[in-house]
């Protein structure tokens, strides 16, 4: 089909740029989605000049107005923010220390304790066993009848002995009882019997 080939391997060329920068944001979207779980009223992407400064990042300058130089110098990702009057910065615009500080801190999760805040329990998923209408047989009975009426020459108990090897892998298997109630409800008693 391909001249021989066994597959079709495409490239994509990214700039480093846009790469790095979607690298910055799963690490963060990963630590967000962490801390929700564990703290869901914490939630914060966009920073002013002046909560960066009060943050005391490694790699960040002390001042906002540092700040705001160094990010338009930089052109740091911005929202610019009506009602606070100055910009807001991505998390992902910050320099690598302070990023990766930040997602230290968002990390830095308290521990949980069974009073203040502990993952609530859930109950467990209950198991859903579609309820087969009366004339409904389970996957096992037709081959449990075919090694009656085959190899186990009318022989039940040779059968069933028999039926694990003719079931695929991991299929569930009835009870002794649960099989004669299920032959006997079906009506295969008595073709067993004739038969």
């Amino acid at each position: 089909m391909f001249n021989g080939m066994e597959g079709l391997d495409l490239t994509i060329n990214v700039p480093a740029q846009e790469w790095a920068y979607n690298q910055r944001r799963v690490a963060y979207l990963e630590a967000i989605a962490l801390r929700l779980v564990r703290d869901s009223g914490y939630l914060q992407e966009w920073f002013s000049a002046v909560e960066l400064a009060s943050y005391s990042l490694p790699g960040m300058p002390s001042s906002a107005g540092a700040i705001t130089r160094k990010a338009s110098k930089e052109c740091w990702l911005r929202f610019d923010m009506p009602e606070l009057e100055r910009p807001c910065y991505h998390i992902t615009a910050l320099p690598r220390r302070a990023f990766d500080e930040v997602l230290s801190r968002i990390l830095a999760l308290p521990e949980l304790t069974g009073e203040d805040g502990a993952l609530p329990s859930l109950p467990p998923v209950p198991v859903l066993v579609p309820e087969l209408p009366e004339n409904t047989a389970p996957a096992w009975v037709l081959p449990l009848m075919r090694l009656v009426r085959g190899e186990a020459a009318g022989n039940l108990g040779k059968a069933w002995h028999e039926l694990p090897k003719h079931m695929p892998p991991g299929s569930i298997l009835p009870t002794v009882e649960e099989a004669a109630q299920v032959i006997a409800n079906l009506g295969l008693a008595e073709k067993l019997s004739s038969g």
